[in-house]
């Protein structure tokens, strides 16, 4: 019996990226593609997830190709596509989601276990990349390079900063890490080549796995004390909505540095940009935020101890390989009644 399978290519996962589901095609599958006409470019792609992920599922339309596509699919796949409950209802076959982003904001998750469909997405995809960002941001903020390069474009050769005085090498920092998953390990393991001391502070991870990867399992209370850099790395939930909040922050060392590049309602806005005008934390690296674009009164821009870049920790053309390489290996496993490695619900 063949299993059809819809892919919706977008901004980021586009049509010619997802056409490499085509070997489905083998084990039995027929592979439909089509473009979401409402994300064609990747600015169009981050703004739609930037709005799911501020308000919710509802606040973004519905795609008209996967509705007028849905209706005879038994497995559909998306990156950024809301498969929102009007597609889910308009598709009376479908056994299986598969969303090829780490986060699965863009799909109804109550919908789907209304109807017992199960969902798989891809965890690891953007892991290397905003990995690497992260340590990359660590050594910006701290040396004072996005600055550097600021000034010297208005001409001027600055080499003194507020920092100064507890400007160091990674080999001498403690790193403290909230969140050792798929992005959290990953930055521990490439600051061993700095022989930081990594730290890390993880609520859902038993202690020893911590340890097997080369971290040493702290509290949160410990963590916030110990660290010269705390960098962010769990998912939004209501248990993690400003975890770092004023009295987190009062915990932290004045020299230290918070980074976050995975979700600003990790973090209290007003809290933090109060803590770096008043110098109470030694600064700061941010990729997101709480309103993206960043409005031009946003108090983070009146401030010398920041480094903020547009939300673009994950955006690399490795990211939407890795993607479309996951969803094939996740499919094949479903096409062979094998047990699925990335199921979300």
């Amino acid at each position: 019996m063949t299993t059809r399978i819809l892919c919706v290519g977008d901004g980021a996962v586009g049509v010619d990226l997802m056409s490499e589901l085509k070997p489905l095609e083998s084990l039995g599958a027929e592979v439909t593609i089509v473009q979401d006409a409402d994300s064609t470019t990747l600015p169009e792609y981050m703004d739609r997830l930037a709005l799911v992920e501020r308000d919710g599922l509802d606040a973004a339309s519905s795609c008209r190709a996967l509705l007028d596509h849905c209706g005879q699919a038994d497995v559909i796949v998306v990156d950024g596509t809301p498969v929102n409950r009007e597609v889910i209802d308009n598709s009376p076959n479908l056994k299986l989601v598969a969303v090829l982003r780490g986060g699965v904001e863009n799909a109804d998750l109550d919908a789907l276990q209304e109807r017992g469909i199960p969902l798989v997405h891809a965890p690891q995809r953007s892991a290397d990349a905003v990995a690497d960002y992260t340590v990359g941001m660590m050594i910006a903020e701290n040396k004072n390079i996005a600055r550097s390069h600021h000034f010297i474009f208005e001409g001027r050769w600055r080499k003194n900063y507020i920092n100064q005085d507890y400007v160091h090498n990674m080999r001498t920092r403690t790193v403290g890490i909230i969140g050792f998953g798929q992005i959290g390990s990953r930055v521990a393991k490439r600051l061993s080549g700095f022989d930081s001391r990594v730290i890390a502070y993880d609520p859902f991870m038993d202690a020893e796995a911590i340890r097997s990867a080369g971290a040493e399992a702290v509290s949160l209370e410990e963590l916030l004390e110990q660290s010269d850099f705390v960098t962010l790395h769990l998912r939004t939930s209501e248990a993690t909505h400003h975890l770092i909040d004023a009295d987190a922050l009062a915990q932290m060392r004045p020299t230290a540095y918070l980074i976050n590049t995975a979700r600003s309602p990790l973090v209290d806005e007003e809290a933090l940009a109060e803590a770096l005008r008043e110098h109470r934390i030694g600064g700061a690296a941010i990729d997101v935020f709480d309103v993206e674009p960043l409005p031009a009164d946003h108090p983070y821009l009146s401030l010398d101890n920041v480094t903020l870049t547009p939300h673009i920790a994950g955006t690399c053309a490795d990211t939407w390989h890795a993607s479309v390489e996951i969803g094939l290996e996740e499919l094949s496993r479903y096409l062979k009644g094998e047990t699925l490695q990335n199921r979300r619900i």
